[in-house]
């Protein structure tokens, strides 16, 4: 079966690694403030109402910038490390452990041409990978590590019903890739109804470059997708004249499942309803930015 070439419309969701600072015009300068989003680690000039983190002032804000400049500088060196020695970063997605071995699914599109694999799981330093395995179709990849998590990923049953408020945790891009993984809040069609193989799940959240291989997440914590694509907004419109915004792509369980048993990994599942209190730093001892070199 071929997930990806039976859609049309959609934008796959890989990082770009060009990083850029957005100015104002100087005619509105004043009416905008520094606002520092800690969970991007970036400073946005913005208004006073739509900022979503804390307004800094002019100094602090330059020495947050100072800050990020260095961090990219470093990212973006030909000697960061051994393993990419001479290499340039051309793109970042997320991906996430599948098994105590350090196996990490993410999409085909992060990896597919990268001449080396690293990967970052939140608050340690890159690391090697290996590509395993790699479906063009499926759209799935997995990758091997030296890494040991101290916990993976937990599956939904693929059969049962999907609906409601839903969290995908990536890595979206704001014109830079974020250092740690943010969460992000969506839903999913309140139909009732049991997911198809056939079928990628639809979700109304903000998903952007980045989120790619990101795990969608149920109140459990449990994952029932993984992220791929989102909607091209401009494409839509001009070929049925509907303005759909906001709208993601993911593989459902009974994709990816089947992908992971094929492929040697035995997959934790669990019908558990107990509801996870914070499942962003539940997410992160399992979840991993995924880092192409080229």
């Amino acid at each position: 079966m071929r997930l990806l070439n039976s859609f049309v419309g959609l934008l796959l969701l890989l990082g770009s690694a060009h990083f850029a600072t957005a100015t104002g015009s100087a005619a509105t300068s004043e009416r905008l403030v520094n606002c520092h989003e800690k969970a991007r680690g970036l400073v946005t000039r913005t208004r006073p109402d739509a900022c979503k983190g804390r307004v800094v002032s002019d100094a602090e804000a330059a020495s947050i910038r100072q800050r990020r400049q260095d961090y990219v500088k470093e990212s973006l060196s030909v000697n960061v490390s051994p393993s990419v020695f001479g290499k340039r970063m051309a793109g970042v997605g997320a991906g996430f452990f599948v098994d105590d071995k350090g196996t990490i699914l993410t999409n085909a599109h992060i990896v597919k041409g990268c001449s080396t694999l690293t990967v970052s799981p939140p608050g340690q330093k890159s690391h090697p990978a290996r590509l395993e395995e790699i479906s063009l179709s499926l759209d799935l990849a997995l990758l091997e590590t030296n890494l040991r998590p101290s916990r993976h990923a937990v599956f939904a049953p693929p059969d049962r019903p999907v609906s409601g408020e839903v969290v995908i945790i990536g890595y979206p891009s704001q014109g830079a890739p974020p250092q740690i993984p943010i969460l992000t809040k969506g839903t999913l069609p309140k139909t009732g109804s049991k997911p198809t193989a056939a079928q990628p799940l639809p979700l109304k959240a903000a998903v952007r470059p980045g989120n790619s291989g990101g795990p969608v997440l149920d109140a459990s914590g449990h994952v029932i997708g993984v992220v791929f694509a989102a909607i091209d907004t401009q494409r839509v419109y001009q070929q049925t004249g509907q303005l759909a915004q906001d709208i993601g792509m993911a593989i459902p369980n009974g994709i990816s499942l089947p992908f992971l048993k094929r492929n040697g990994i035995q997959p934790t599942i669990s019908d558990s309803p107990k509801v996870s209190t914070d499942l962003l730093n539940a997410a992160k001892r399992y979840l991993a930015r995924v880092e192409c070199w080229l």
